[in-house]
């Protein structure tokens, strides 16, 4: 096998340093629950002159030229001169100098993240760059690429400095950090990039980035030393009160926060590191009072205004759910999870567009905003919970009444469909969101299908509808946080957003040598269509990957082996929307 030879070399381990972080990022994504691409590049500048290449660029596939780069020193210089920082004095000349190096430093960073972003073909992305570190004769910069959209979607706060703080703003911004910055720190090694790990397990650098998240979004109310905050709300989701699991909500914001209304103020507040006061306290909380805190003590119980402006990110909410479980929000969004010490993204979200879109293609009429509202009632459980809404909601209700209770149809308020939650059962609606029955016990036919790994109410879904009723959509609410909207059917695309992608790819396949970055992006966005492909088109997209990975193999001795694309029987006309929609 031939070696591969660096053209734009900086140092010996740079390719194998690279692919590592980048699959570091892939798997800490994965380990948060966050399902992208990413990509590392690095980009290194000469420390002194002489080199065939004053930049270089690590990057993989060639999609960056050294050109992109060349205005990026003066931006950098243009940012620093205007960053007030830059005319701060320090006492200590060593000081001054060493803080003026780094802020040069963090302003070429973000001149780079700013130019990889301006780019032709890259305003779909988002780039995140390290300070530099000198690895032989370059100033290496590490950088990681991914999908703007994806990161905007991603739960988070605005705020990203408080009181010229650092504040991370979601668990993704943070992991990203975490693995930039042991990135960067592993670089000043002998023999920089040897080892293909970061010095930590992809669990450690998650709870890691949690812990540095937590930290940072407590500057926003004002406290500054929360560094054991993560360790801390763990312990009183695991602490049980008098044999009872763990329940209750903490609010977290400074005590003269207008938005806060003190219901009860402690005399003498409890010190935030006294779990055991806290969690007794917790079981005072309740619907007309949460325990409140600055972060350093509990101050008393009391509400949130509803005057309270979001914009401001001055109040945060701690949501302990059940034993080991809790989570941290904002104005009503979940920006963590965090069961048994394990930390992602909020998993138990209602997607609300997917059930209207359910709505719309398997009942000729329906009211979606009622049915969205109804699954959001059950939603507020105290256990897990299941919404039925059958189009045949009349006969089902007496087939099943010998294990429920059929109900004169009606509109059920949002609160008494949340109290009938707290029995067994299901609730079951008509289309226009007219209750039937209460109580509902699902029955169907085992047949190979469910997940063994999931609860009896989701297995029972399952066997329900592949029991041949009348079109029914089931939401259902497990007792472990999770959210499942049944069925679960491919969405609806444009048939031309997929012909656009195929095309695409079949465009540029051919081109020798390969623009192998672009042509392995156009492949994720077709394999992201596979459903939707038909015959043909799965012959010429298979057969133009083959030509590919067979150009690779004479020229790398190496080839990248998938399974073929084939069309999917299930696919039909129902799954394209109309292209004025």
């Amino acid at each position: 096998m031939g070696g591969r030879v660096i053209e734009q070399f900086m140092w010996g381990f740079q390719h194998s340093f690279r692919s590592s972080v980048e699959f570091e990022v892939e798997r800490a994504f994965e380990e948060i629950g966050f399902k992208t691409y990413a990509r590392c590049i690095l980009v290194g500048f000469e420390v002194t002159d002489g080199h065939k290449f004053p930049i270089c660029v690590e990057q993989g596939d060639g999609l960056y030229k050294t050109e992109d780069f060349s205005d990026v020193q003066r931006l950098a210089v243009e940012k620093y001169r205007n960053n007030p920082d830059s005319s701060v004095l320090y006492s200590h000349p060593r000081v001054s100098k060493l803080r003026q190096e780094s802020l040069m430093n963090r302003m070429r960073a973000e001149a780079l993240e700013e130019t990889l972003g301006s780019l032709e073909g890259q305003s779909e992305r988002i780039f995140f760059a390290s300070n530099s570190v000198q690895v032989g004769d370059y100033d290496v910069h590490v950088i990681i690429g991914t999908d703007k959209q994806a990161v905007a979607r991603a739960p988070q706060i605005s705020t990203t400095m408080s009181d010229r703080m650092p504040v991370l703003q979601s668990l993704v911004h943070a992991v990203i950090w975490e693995i930039l910055g042991r990135a960067a720190k592993s670089l000043y090694l002998p023999e920089a990039g040897s080892d293909l790990s970061l010095g930590a397990s992809t669990g450690e650098i998650v709870r890691t980035a949690t812990e540095r998240m937590l930290h940072t979004m407590m500057y926003c109310i004002h406290y500054w030393f929360a560094s054991d905050f993560h360790l801390l709300m763990n312990q009183l989701s695991a602490l049980p009160y008098e044999g009872r699991e763990g329940a209750g909500r903490l609010v977290l914001a400074e005590a003269d926060n207008s938005a806060i209304d003190v219901s009860v103020k402690l005399a003498s507040p409890v010190d935030s590191r006294n779990i055991l006061a806290i969690r007794k306290l917790l079981e005072g909380g309740g619907p007309t009072a949460d325990v409140l805190s600055d972060g350093e003590r509990i101050y008393g119980l009391g509400t949130v205004s509803p005057d309270y402006d979001p914009a401001t990110e001055s109040v945060f909410n701690v949501r302990f759910l059940r034993r080991g479980y809790w989570e941290l929000s904002h104005a009503g969004t979940t920006l963590l999870a965090v069961r048994d010490g394990i930390p992602s993204l909020p998993k138990h979200v209602l997607d609300e567009k997917y059930l209207l879109d359910l709505c719309d293609r398997l009942f000729t009429e329906s009211d979606g905003d009622v049915l969205v509202q109804a699954a959001r009632a059950i939603g507020k459980h105290r256990h897990g919970a299941m919404l039925v809404i059958s189009a045949d909601a009349e006969g089902e209700a007496k087939r099943l009444s010998p294990q429920s209770w059929a109900v004169e149809p009606s509109l059920l308020s949002p609160s008494l469909l949340t109290q009938l939650t707290d029995m067994d059962g299901a609730v079951l609606l008509d289309p226009k969101g007219n209750c039937h029955a209460i109580g509902v016990i699902l029955d169907g036919v085992a047949k190979g299908e469910g997940d063994p790994a999931r609860g009896s109410r989701l297995n029972n879904t399952v066997r329900y509808l592949g029991s041949g009723r009348a079109a029914t959509i089931v939401v259902v609410y497990s007792a472990d946080g999770g959210i499942d909207v049944l069925p679960h059917l491919q969405r609806r695309v444009l048939r031309s957003e997929v012909n656009g992608a195929v095309a695409a790819y079949l465009a540029l396949a051919p081109h020798r040598p390969p623009e192998l970055e672009r042509v392995n992006r156009l492949w994720d966005a077709v394999k992201s269509f596979r459903f939707y492909l038909s015959a043909e088109q799965c012959n010429a997209l298979n057969d133009a990957r083959e030509a590919i990975e067979e150009w690779r193999m004479e020229t790398t001795q190496m080839r990248i082996e998938e399974s073929p694309l084939v069309p999917d029987p299930k696919m039909d006309e129902s799954y394209w929307l109309k292209e004025n929609e």
